[in-house]
């Protein structure tokens, strides 16, 4: 009986999962921080950057690049992006 009860509990979450990650997708250029927030929630961490600030979401794997209280870019991939970066500083 508790097999079917952890496999659920297992499901569920992992659909719970897919579902705010899927919602990455609907964050728009210039969508301003309150709808952003609703959609995916609030950032791990946010770092300022002269006059733009980071939205770090590790847990999966995305950067949200805010401007002026709206969305200048979505990083969709982080960790690819990160990679790439190191590469070229290695050069």
């Amino acid at each position: 009986m508790k097999k079917p009860t952890l496999s659920l509990l297992l499901l569920i979450v992992i659909i719970s999962a897919c579902h705010k990650s899927t919602k990455f997708n609907e964050v728009k250029l210039g969508m301003p921080a309150k709808k952003v927030i609703e959609l995916v929630g609030e950032p791990e961490t946010k770092t300022p950057m002269f006059v733009v600030e980071w939205w770090n979401y590790p847990g999966e794997n995305k950067l949200i690049v805010m401007s002026h209280d709206s969305v200048l870019r979505v990083v969709m991939d982080l960790k690819a992006t990160q990679d790439s970066m190191k590469t070229l500083l290695s050069h």
